[in-house]
């Protein structure tokens, strides 16, 4: 496997990927613009991190998007997120791409990987196996308000 640093430019042929798999396998709506908005936004965002990782034959398999935040006692490192496409998935490809983010990650000098995730089996599995706990001093809030 390659990892490399996402670039602006690579974000169409990653979104087109996500488009693809959100909508055939997720049970997603996506237009192709609104998931190009949505990696775009991440990889062109202040203190960007993100990578991409292909297989031996250069082939995508998944991505993961995020950034390094500043606190006043320590910096860390927000996934925003994370995709294995189908065919790899349950191949450890997600924990190989984990495990290459962590370690980048660590030689800026972050403590702390922190990210939202679904709360099914799944997802928490995923994460635990990668030591990731819950964290009990943080809620989610969030207000919705509906379109006319």
């Amino acid at each position: 496997m390659t990892y490399t640093i996402i670039k602006e430019n690579d974000v169409k042929e990653i979104a087109l990927l996500y488009l693809d798999y959100y909508n055939n396998y997720e049970g997603g709506c996506w237009t192709i613009d609104k998931a190009y908005k949505r990696i775009h936004q991440i990889v062109t965002i202040e203190d960007s991190y993100s990578l991409l990782q292909k297989d031996d034959n250069g082939k995508i398999c998944g991505f993961a998007i995020g950034y390094f935040k500043e606190y006043d006692d320590l910096k860390c490192y927000y996934l925003e997120e994370i995709v294995i496409f189908k065919e790899f998935q349950n191949k450890g490809y997600g924990y190989a791409l984990l495990n290459e983010l962590e370690r980048r990650v660590l030689e800026f000098g972050i403590e702390h990987i922190e990210l939202l995730s679904m709360n099914d089996e799944h997802h928490m599995h995923f994460y635990h196996k990668f030591q990731m706990y819950e964290a009990s001093n943080l809620k989610v809030m969030g207000k919705h308000y509906k379109l006319k």
